[in-house]
């Protein structure tokens, strides 16, 4: 999830239209006083901040987040704010992106930030409603009990999990889980993995927990997130 503060109704729709596109969930906000009115302002994975805001700056904003979240920060500075560039680097942002910017410079630097904060926050644990995952030790339990899971369905498992509520089609299913070289595997064998999944995570294809069936394309993760541990 992407949490954008900007009070400039043109560049917060371009920017949550640009990132909704790209594949993320996206909460945008006019100032820093909605933000944190929001039940749940410190769960984001990424914030993209204007530093120029009607309530208050966007220095401020980060110097409270801080406090609640170590998630990276992306500034969005107008040309000619050099000095709070600075300052918003000092303070703890990851990056900044100049107005006016293009798209493609802004999802790259998303990206970047997300990648970079990915490898030194390693997830090891993630919650679910009625499921929880361990990366460290590749087990699962649902409903309170543990899974036993082949290294394949693990695989699978996580992947869906990781890409919650985006719809995945086979392919795209195939060449992440099973790599694009492996022979004599087709797309009928994610749906095999699939039905075996859901038995032993004691889901329903009718009215899905966990895994949701897109007719004709693929599948979607739809287990509403509860918690994540980064140990």
């Amino acid at each position: 999830m992407i949490y954008i503060v900007e009070d400039d109704g043109a560049i917060r729709e371009l920017v949550a239209a640009t990132l909704e596109a790209a594949g993320h969930d996206v909460k945008a906000f006019d100032c820093g006083g909605a933000l944190f009115a929001h039940p749940d302002f410190s769960k984001a994975d990424l914030y993209l901040l204007d530093i120029m805001l009607p309530d208050m700056n966007g220095h401020k904003i980060l110097e409270k987040l801080k406090k609640s979240t170590d998630a990276p920060v992306i500034f969005l500075t107008a040309k000619g704010e050099e000095i709070d560039k600075a300052t918003g680097l000092q303070l703890g942002a990851d990056d900044y992106v100049t107005k006016p910017f293009g798209v493609l410079e802004l999802l790259a630097r998303v990206k970047a930030v997300m990648r970079r904060y990915q490898k030194t926050h390693p997830q090891t644990v993630m919650s679910f409603e009625n499921l929880r995952i361990d990366t460290e030790s590749k087990t699962a339990f649902a409903f309170g009990k543990s899974v036993k899971l082949t290294y394949k369905e693990f695989e699978l498992l996580l992947y869906l999990a990781q890409n919650r509520n985006k719809v995945l089609s086979r392919d795209q299913i195939l060449s992440s889980v099973w790599g694009f070289d492996f022979d004599g595997i087709t797309t009928r064998t994610v749906d095999i993995h699939i039905k075996t999944l859901r038995q032993k995570l004691g889901d329903n294809a009718d009215k899905p927990l966990f895994i949701e069936t897109v007719r004709g394309y693929g599948y979607k993760f739809v287990c509403e997130s509860v918690d994540v541990d980064d140990d």
